[in-house]
C-alpha cells in the first residue's frame, strides 16, 4: 500500500528537531579518562561488579628476534631470545612495577608475553595502570581446558604397534630409516605425566640411570599439584599424550612415535591461563626445582611442544600469539588440539583455531574423521585444522603403570608432535625450522577430501592438508622441497581459468587455474608426472617434470582445442510464409562450452563449429519482431550435423506478413452490456460493496485502453484510501463449438499499482468451476494502454464459456478493460 504521510506529523516532526536539536549540541560529552580505551569491556563490567579481579596488563613493546633464525647453534639461539624478550620485559615494565610494588599489590611479571598478572586489583589501580603510555590493554584472566577425554573402544593391535602409531607410518620409519627420535626432546603443557611408567621411565630426560632421577630443568610443577619435586599426574590427560610421542617399554606396548626421544613436562594445563604462560615461558628457559630466574638455562629447552588443550567452546579469542612466536624465534615447534565441538562447522577452540598455531584434526581406524573433531573454519577465514591424525580409540599409557583407550584431538595431536620429532632425528640440519617442517608437513599429508565446511581435497576445513603420514614425511626431508609454478593459456594466448592441474610423484598434488590461468605447488623434489586436463573442448597436455631442491621449477602450457565438426543449417519462417531469417543461432554445453553464428539474413544459412560425441542445448532467436524463439536438444556424433530450424510467428501476430483474422463475438462496452459486474463477501475491513466495475468513470479518466467510446473500469483510487474492493466482471456464456483456436483478447489500462492484485478467470463448466489464464499482482508501473491476446485451448469446442476480470485492491490504481474478443483468433499470412 502507498504511504501517504499527514502534513501534521512532518510538522510536528520539524518542531522537535527544532527544539531538541541546539540542546543536543550544547551537551557536549565530557573528555574519558586517559587509557579508558585499553580496559576491556569485560573487565571493566567485572569491576564494576565486585571489589577487587585479576587481570592482566599488557605492554606494547616488542622484541625484535627475526636475526635468531639465523643463529645455528641450539643454545646460542636460545639465549638470545631470552635475553631480548627479558630485557624488553624488565624496559617496558619498570614504570608499572615500581607503582605495583608501592601499593602492595601482588603480582607476576613475565617476559614470553611482556605482560603482567595483576592479583586482586581494583577499577581504580586498573584506571591507573591504563593510564600508562606503555601500556597498551588490561584484560581480565580466563579459563582453559583439556578437553574432557571420550570414552574409546579397544581397537585390534597391529602385531605389537599402537593402530595410530601404524597408521602414520611410524613403524616403517623406525624400520627403513633407523631413527626413533633420537637426541630430540618433547615436551607437553599438560596435567603432568607419570614418569615412573613402564612406557615413559626409558625416555625420561630426568632418569640418569641406574634407577636415580634428577628432575631440575625436566619438571615444572606450574599448578602445584604434586607432594614434592617429582613429577605426578592426578588426571591420565599428560601421561596419555606423552605416551603417544615417545612411549614404549620396548616389548609389546609400542605406543608411541618418537620412543628414542626424551620428554620433559609441565602441568600448566589447566588450572589458569596464568599457569599456561608460565608453563610456555618456562620451556623458552627451563629452570631448577628453586624456579629462580637466575637458573634459567635455554640451552635446556625442548624441541616440539605438545598442547592437547583449548577453550572449551568455539572461538578465535587471542590466545599464545605471542608465546608461540617466541617459540618459533627460538626454533621449538609448537602444534595445537583443534578442539572436540564437531560435527558442526565453525567449531574450532582457540588457540588452535587462530592463523599463527598449527592445529590438529582427529580421525579413526577407518580413516574417517571422527565425529567430535572440531572443523573450521578458524580465525579470519582460516582452513583449520592444518593436518588430522589418529585420534579415535587411542592406547597410551595411563597412570598406576596402566593403559587406556580414550579419544579426542588432544590424542590426534602427540602423534604430530612425534613425527615431528623423527624428522628432526632423522635431519638434525632441519632443527628449529619451524616453517620448513610445517610446510613439509603440509605437502606430505594424504590428501582427504570433505567439503562439508569448505575447501577442496586439498585443503578442508574437515582434515586440513590431509592425513599424517611420518614416513612421508622423513622421506621428504632427505629430498628437500621445491616450488613448481607455470600458467596455462588457449591457443590465442588467452589465460584459462579453473584448469585442473596435477602432479603424480613422491607426493601428489592438485589444483585449478586462477584466474589469471597460474598455478602453483610446494612439492617435495624429484621427478613428476605432470597433467593438465583442458576443459570440455579443449586436449590435455601430459609430461615428465623434475624439480630440483631449493629452486622454482616453470611449467607453462598451451592447450589446444580438440576436433571439431560442423553443425549447419537454414533459418526460416515456419507458419506459411517459408522466407529465410536472420537469427542468432547458439548451441551450449553443460560445461560452459558455447558456439555461437548468425544465419544470413539474404539466405537464413548458418554454420558453426562444435566438439563431437556430446548433446547440446540449441537456441535460436530472430531479431525480426514477431517470432517465437526456439530450443532443442541436438546430440552431436562423429559427423557434421545438419540442422534446419522454422521459427513460428508468435501468438500475438506481430511479425510481418501476417495478420489476425478474428471469428466470435466482441464486447464494446459502448451501450448497454450483457456482463455482470458483481462484488464478493467483504474480507478485509472497511469493505464497501457498492462500488466495483462501474461503466460510468466516475474518476474522469478517459479511454486509454486504446479502444474508443464507453469502457468497463474499477477505480480504486476514486474510492479512497479506506475502502477496500474485491469486485468481478463476469461475461455472458459463449459457445465456442467447433472453434479449435479459442482466444480472448481485450484492451487494458493497468495503473500503478502496489497492493492490488487483477487477472482473468476462465471457466468452461457454466460458472462453477474457474481458472486463472492472465494474472498481474503487485505490479509496480503501468500496464497499457495496450492489448492483451490469451490462449485458450481449454476452451476450444466447449459449449458453455465463460470469463469474468477479477480486481483486488485498496487505494491501488485502477484497471480499465474494452473491446474485448471471445473466439477463435489466428495469425495468418498475407501475400
Amino acid at each position: 500500500m502507498r504511504k501517504r504521510l499527514p502534513v501534521a506529523l512532518l510538522a510536528t516532526t520539524g518542531l522537535l528537531m527544532g527544539v531538541l536539536a541546539p540542546t543536543l549540541a550544547a551537551a557536549a560529552p565530557p573528555a574519558p579518562p586517559p587509557g579508558a580505551g585499553k580496559i576491556a569491556p569485560t573487565l571493566a563490567a567485572g569491576l564494576d561488579q565486585q571489589d577487587t579481579q585479576d587481570f592482566w596488563v599488557h605492554f606494547t613493546e616488542r622484541a625484535d628476534n627475526s636475526a635468531a633464525r639465523d643463529i645455528q647453534d641450539w643454545g646460542e639461539r636460545g639465549r638470545y631470545v631470552h635475553t631480548r624478550l627479558t630485557a624488553t620485559a624488565e624496559r617496558s615494565q619498570a614504570a608499572v612495577r615500581a607503582q605495583l610494588d608501592e601499593r602492595g599489590v601482588d603480582y607476576r611479571a613475565h617476559w614470553i608475553v611482556n605482560a603482567i598478572l595483576v592479583e586482586d586489583g581494583t577499577a581504580e589501580l586498573a584506571r591507573t595502570l591504563a593510564a600508562n603510555t606503555a601500556v597498551r590493554q588490561l584484560i581480565p584472566t580466563r579459563t582453559y581446558q583439556t578437553p574432557d577425554p571420550i570414552a574409546g573402544t579397544a581397537v585390534a593391535e597391529v602385531d605389537d604397534v599402537e593402530w595410530g602409531v601404524a597408521n602414520i607410518n611410524a613403524d616403517d620409519v623406525w624400520e627403513q630409516y633407523g631413527v626413533t627420535g633420537d637426541g630430540i626432546t618433547v615436551a607437553s603443557i599438560d596435567t603432568g605425566a607419570q614418569y615412573d611408567h613402564p612406557a615413559l621411565v626409558a625416555q625420561y630426560r630426568g632418569n640418569t640411570g641406574n634407577g636415580t632421577f634428577d628432575h631440575n630443568y625436566n619438571w615444572y610443577d606450574a599448578a602445584n599439584a604434586c607432594e614434592g619435586d617429582a613429577p605426578c599426574d592426578n588426571d591420565g590427560h599428560g601421561t596419555h599424550t606423552t605416551g603417544t610421542m615417545v612411549g614404549g617399554d620396548g616389548a609389546t606396548n609400542k605406543i608411541g612415535v618418537a620412543p628414542g626421544a626424551r620428554w620433559i613436562e609441565a602441568n600448566g594445563c589447566c588450572p589458569s591461563d596464568a599457569a599456561i604462560v608460565a608453563s610456555g615461558e618456562w620451556f623458552l628457559a627451563p629452570r631448577d626445582l628453586t624456579d629462580a630466574p637466575e637458573t634459567a638455562d635455554p640451552a635446556k629447552r625442548p624441541h616440539v611442544i605438545n598442547n592437547s588443550w583449548g577453550s572449551g567452546s568455539p572461538t578465535d579469542s587471542p590466545f599464545m600469539p605471542e608465546v608461540l612466536q617466541a617459540w618459533t624465534d627460538a626454533g621449538m615447534f609448537g602444534v595445537f588440539a583443534n578442539g572436540n565441538n564437531g560435527p558442526s562447522c565453525r567449531t574450532s577452540g582457540s588457540p588452535g583455531s587462530q592463523t599463527s598455531e598449527y592445529s590438529v584434526g582427529s580421525y579413526d581406524v577407518a580413516n574417517q574423521i571422527s565425529s567430535f573433531s572440531s572443523r573450521g573454519a578458524g580465525q579470519n577465514g582460516t582452513i583449520k585444522p592444518n593436518i588430522s591424525a589418529p585420534g579415535s580409540d587411542v592406547r597410551s599409557a595411563w597412570p598406576g603403570g596402566t593403559y587406556n583407550t580414550i579419544s579426542g584431538t588432544s590424542m590426534a595431536t602427540p602423534h604430530v608432535a612425534g613425527a615431528v620429532a623423527l624428522l628432526w632425528s632423522a635431519y638434525p640440519d632441519m632443527i628449529g625450522d619451524v616453517d620448513g617442517t610445517r610446510l613439509l608437513l603440509n605437502i606430505t599429508a594424504i590428501n582427504t577430501y570433505d567439503g562439508q565446511c569448505g575447501g577442496d581435497e586439498e585443503y578442508n576445513n574437515v582434515f586440513g592438508e590431509g592425513r599424517l603420514d611420518a614416513l612421508a614425511l622423513v622421506t621428504a626431508g632427505a629430498t628437500g622441497t621445491s616450488r613448481l609454478e607455470g600458467v596455462v593459456r588457449d591457443e590465442a594466448g588467452e589465460p584459462m581459468a579453473g584448469v585442473a592441474v596435477r602432479a603424480e610423484g613422491p607426493v601428489a598434488r592438485s589444483a585449478r587455474t586462477r584466474a589469471d590461468g597460474t598455478f602453483s605447488f610446494q612439492l617435495v623434489a624429484g621427478s613428476y608426472d605432470m597433467t593438465v586436463t583442458g576443459p570440455f573442448g579443449y586436449g590435455s597436455d601430459a609430461r615428465t617434470v623434475t624439480v630440483a631442491r631449493d629452486t622454482t621449477f616453470r611449467h607453462d602450457v598451451t592447450l589446444t582445442p580438440s576436433e571439431r565438426v560442423a553443425v549447419s543449417g537454414v533459418v526460416r519462417d515456419g507458419s506459411g510464409q517459408g522466407w529465410p531469417l536472420g537469427a542468432e543461432v547458439v548451441v551450449t554445453h553443460e560445461s560452459g562450452f558455447r558456439a555461437a553464428a548468425t544465419s544470413d539474413q539474404e539466405t537464413g544459412a548458418y554454420r558453426l563449429a562444435v566438439v563431437p560425441g556430446a548433446t547440446y542445448t540449441m537456441t535460436v532467436a530472430t531479431g525480426t519482431p514477431g517470432y517465437e524463439p526456439y530450443r532443442a536438444t541436438i546430440t552431436v556424433d562423429t559427423e557434421d550435423l545438419v540442422r534446419d530450424v522454422d521459427l513460428s510467428v508468435s501468438f500475438a501476430c506481430t511479425a510481418p506478413g501476417y495478420e489476425v483474422e478474428r471469428d466470435g463475438q466482441w464486447e464494446r462496452f459502448d451501450r448497454g452490456t450483457s456482463w455482470r459486474a458483481t462484488t464478493v463477501d467483504p474480507r478485509y475491513p472497511g469493505f464497501d460493496g457498492r462500488v466495483g466495475w462501474v461503466f460510468n468513470d466516475p474518476g474522469k479518466r478517459t479511454n486509454r485502453t486504446g479502444g474508443a467510446g464507453g469502457f468497463a473500469i474499477v477505480d480504486s483510487d476514486h474510492l479512497g484510501e479506506k475502502r477496500v474492493q474485491d469486485t468481478y466482471l463476469t461475461s455472458p456464456s459463449f459457445n465456442l463449438t467447433g472453434r479449435q483456436d479459442a482466444a480472448v483478447e481485450f484492451g487494458t489500462d493497468l495503473r500503478p499499482a502496489v497492493n492490488s492484485d487483477a487477472s482473468v478467470d476462465l471457466s468452461t463448466d457454466g460458472g462453477r468451476t474457474w481458472t486463472t489464464v492472465w494474472q498481474r499482482t503487485g505490479f509496480p508501473g503501468a500496464d497499457g494502454p495496450g492489448s492483451q491476446a490469451v490462449r485458450l485451448p481449454d476452451a476450444a469446442g466447449k459449449r458453455d464459456v465463460r470469463l469474468r476480470f477479477h480486481y483486488e485492491g485498496q487505494w491501488s490504481g485502477w484497471w480499465a478493460v474494452d473491446d474485448v474478443f471471445v473466439g477463435n483468433r489466428t495469425c495468418t499470412p498475407v501475400s
